[in-house]
């Protein structure tokens, strides 16, 4: 946390220029930066505001972790934390503000204006100050189509708040952005003056890579290791049709449930198939898991899952899929255990495969059988919806995490199941969010399967989703790991290779989020060519034409009409020629200026693509 620190102190004093702390999805973000705060406050910085998502639960969740580990200094009045929401002014007596002081900020308007006042005083004003932008992406970046404005949008209601309570403390603080996916934040431009008004830079000057814990499960897991057939992540992913997801999300449906023929022929309709095998999956991995962890210690911490429903951000399809769960369940409670059984043989026997992969010991289908069947006569399967319709904060424990109240819980939901959400023992995750263009920032940020796993439970562990979306989210994971890994090297070309390599599937992050971006559409066979240019004179460029030809000539042999170049005499040339243009007001060309940027990380894709460090002239 050092290195960020300083890192930090550096941008301070350079228009105020952000820092990223990168991790990875649900990676352990929030330890980090509160490492981050605690040695900030050691070198001389007096309050530190934390951004959090829009959520009352988060927003108490992260006052409860930091008056945790800040304990001591709280006990001792060396430090004072506050939802800034609940604070009252008069709190803010002379000895509190000599005090080092945390405010945690929800990302909404009415947290931003209190906020704002409360820093008009000119005390608190002065005062040096680290802003934690907790997921930055969300938010803090958002541009809305203006007609009236003179670039034909500008900076929506929250991003601008932040941006105006940046630039109204001056020089006197530090701006850090945490995330997990940084894209819209890399596009930003670095002049950050839109309608000729002057917005706090997004565009980080430096990231610093946090690495994840020894427990992390992420994409390598789910979309590397599932290609050896001899590991157990190669049995998770269960392939959807198209048409399945289709059927879960139409909304020609009557009122808030599916067809009274659908749901009296839910053991049968070809509808449904996958999501039924996601149930017997879900049941079976369970009842695996709850005999593997059974003990004779009476205080020991009983074993609950989580199976998650994930395929709209419409409220009234989760109602209807909550419901389509909780008959399911209950006609399943219905059967005979001879009909019970018939039904489960095939989800033991799949599972089995990978719980043996795993070296793990499986239980008889015998037990596992009377322990599903315990269950559903006695009502331990829990279904829950969890969309913007419920008030989360009532889901969610104290660790931030869905409580799983019952041994087996099933989540049905959209949105609200993304950003800060955490799921423990989540061993089924039926996902079917489809759309023609995938945002990767979106994307990723439902995976809710990420994150501190145990090795036992991915044994067990599966994930329902059509073939094109599990496509997607794996060409997702090879671009993220590439730009992270890049990024080690080079921050700056990691950036223009990752957005250069999406195409037309999938994008970085929603258009709300780029507005204001110079971002570089490629497409193949498509040319890229400076317009507008006016040659300097004859006196002026003789010696670059000539070094040009130089070098050319030292390359082509026998007059052959073609030769090769390195792609370092390639860069040398493009410049030199850049040198022969003139942007000038007689031209009536200003602004045209040949940005070579774009061209050259074109150059180098199709380069890299080739495998070859050379270019046929």
């Amino acid at each position: 946390m050092a290195a960020v620190t300083a890192d930090l102190i550096k941008c301070e004093t350079n228009d105020l220029k952000p820092g990223i702390l990168l991790g990875l999805i649900q990676s352990g973000k929030t330890r980090a930066f509160v490492g981050v705060i605690a040695k900030c406050f050691d070198l001389g910085y007096d309050v530190a505001v934390i951004l959090t998502k829009n959520s009352v639960a988060l927003a108490e969740q992260s006052i409860k972790r930091l008056k945790k580990d800040f304990a001591m200094p709280l006990d001792r009045n060396k430090l004072f934390v506050w939802d800034i929401i609940k604070l009252q002014k008069d709190q803010l007596t002379g000895f509190v503000v000599g005090q080092k002081l945390i405010f945690v900020v929800k990302k909404e308007t009415k947290n931003l204006d209190k906020l704002q006042e409360i820093f008009n005083d000119p005390v608190l004003k002065s005062k040096r100050v680290l802003i934690v932008d907790d997921e930055a992406d969300q938010a803090s970046v958002s541009f809305i189509s203006d007609k009236n404005a003179d670039e034909g949008f500008d900076m929506a209601k929250i991003a601008a708040a932040i941006s105006y309570f940046r630039n109204h403390l001056k020089g006197n603080n530090s701006y850090l952005q945490v995330t997990a996916t940084p894209y819209s934040l890399y596009l930003q431009p670095e002049d950050n003056t839109i309608n000729q008004m002057e917005y706090a830079p997004l565009r980080p000057a430096f990231t610093h890579l946090l690495k994840p814990h020894s427990a992390y499960i992420g994409g390598k897991f789910y979309f590397e290791e599932a290609l050896d057939t001899s590991l157990p992540a190669s049995y998770v992913h269960v392939q959807v049709s198209e048409e399945e997801l289709g059927f879960l999300n139409s909304k020609s449906k009557t009122k808030n449930t599916y067809h009274k023929k659908t749901l009296d022929n839910i053991f049968k309709t070809p509808k449904l198939e996958k999501f039924r095998l996601s149930i017997y999956s879900f049941l079976v991995g369970g009842a695996i898991r709850q005999l593997q962890e059974q003990t004779d210690d009476f205080w020991a911490k009983p074993y609950h899952c989580a199976f998650v429903l994930h395929t709209s951000q419409a409220t009234a399809i989760h109602e209807m899929q909550k419901n389509l769960v909780e008959e399911f369940v209950i006609a399943l409670a219905q059967l005979t255990e001879t009909e019970l059984s018939d039904i489960l043989k095939d989800a033991y026997h799949h599972l089995a495969f990978s719980v043996r992969a795993s070296n793990k010991v499986l239980p008889v289908f015998g037990n596992i059988l009377e322990a599903i069947s315990n269950a559903l006569i006695n009502k331990h399967v829990g279904v829950v919806e969890v969309n913007s319709k419920n008030q989360i904060e009532q889901l969610l424990g104290d660790d931030g995490q869905l409580r799983l109240d019952n041994p087996f819980n099933i989540f049905a939901g959209g949105q609200s199941l993304d950003r800060g959400i955490t799921i423990d023992h989540l061993i089924g995750f039926y996902y079917g969010r489809n759309p023609n263009t995938f945002q990767m920032d979106t994307v990723l940020q439902h995976s809710r399967m990420y994150g501190n796993r145990s090795i036992d439970d991915l044994a067990v562990t599966r994930f329902y989703t059509s073939a094109r979306v599990y496509e997607a989210m794996r060409n997702m994971h090879w671009f993220d790991n590439d730009l992270r890994e890049n990024i080690e090297k080079d921050l700056h070309t990691a950036t223009a290779r990752f957005i250069a390599k999406q195409g037309n599937t999938i994008i970085p992050a929603g258009p709300n989020k780029l507005k204001a971006s110079n971002l570089q559409s490629f497409r193949a066979y498509s040319r890229m060519l400076p317009i507008g240019f006016q040659t300097r004179s004859n006196t002026d460029i003789k010696n670059i034409i000539a070094e040009i030809d130089l070098v050319i000539q030292n390359n082509q042999s026998n007059n052959k009409p073609d030769f090769k170049l390195s792609k370092q005499q390639v860069v040398k040339i493009i410049e030199k020629i850049r040198d022969t243009f003139s942007y000038e007001d007689r031209f009536q060309n200003r602004g045209l200026d040949w940005d070579t940027a774009p061209f050259l990380k074109a150059l180098e894709l199709a380069l890299d693509k080739n495998n070859t460090n050379d270019v046929i002239i």
